[in-house]
């Protein structure tokens, strides 16, 4: 089989809260997808949170809405497309901190569950040791991601079948911005 390789697209889309919480928020019925979830209450970036999701999202004015697809080449090892996305979240976790940095007074929100950690110390009652780090992702705020990718950008979302990579696989953040920028 030939080496696996991949190419990452980019896309972007704003929209302003209000917006984004009528059309692709509905925190109770994803705060119950998260309580299926093994990561929820073990994971700091995970549900449940101390604060109030829908005061949270009703803090900000605008979202900014970044998507990476990762793109595989003639090998469709989906195993290896899995590996690559990992690493790509990392990725991309950093530049949305950087985004983030850059905009005081807004939040970044995260692709998924976080695993800087091994294992995280949320089990164990002890605090994160990356708070600087952990964001809550969009999903974890009770927003449809499969709804947000279609919706803003265009594209399904797609799975790994066995085995196999599909055309793309699909990573969406944030970015919660206090003021008006649509």
């Amino acid at each position: 089989m030939s080496e696996f390789t991949y190419t990452v697209e980019r896309a972007e889309a704003v929209t302003t809260v209000e917006e984004y919480l009528r059309c692709c928020v509905d925190v109770p019925r994803f705060l119950e997808c998260c309580r299926q979830c093994p990561n929820y209450g073990t994971r700091w970036s995970c549900p449940p949170f101390d604060f109030d999701v829908s005061g949270l999202w009703r803090g900000y004015q605008t979202l900014h809405l970044y998507a990476r697809y990762l793109v595989p080449g003639a090998n469709r090892d989906g195993q290896a497309l899995i590996d690559a996305l990992q690493r790509e979240k990392e990725l991309f976790l950093t530049e949305l901190l950087s985004f983030e940095q850059a905009r005081p007074g807004s939040m970044a929100l995260s692709c998924g569950s976080c695993h800087l950690c091994a294992e995280c110390t949320r089990s164990a009652g002890l605090p994160c040791r990356h708070p600087e780090q952990v964001r809550p992702s969009i999903e974890s705020l009770g927003g449809d991601v499969g709804e947000t990718a279609v919706r803003y950008f265009g594209r399904p979302l797609l799975w790994v079948q066995d085995g196999i990579a599909p055309d793309y696989l699909t990573l969406v953040g944030g970015l919660l911005l206090r003021e008006d920028r649509v």
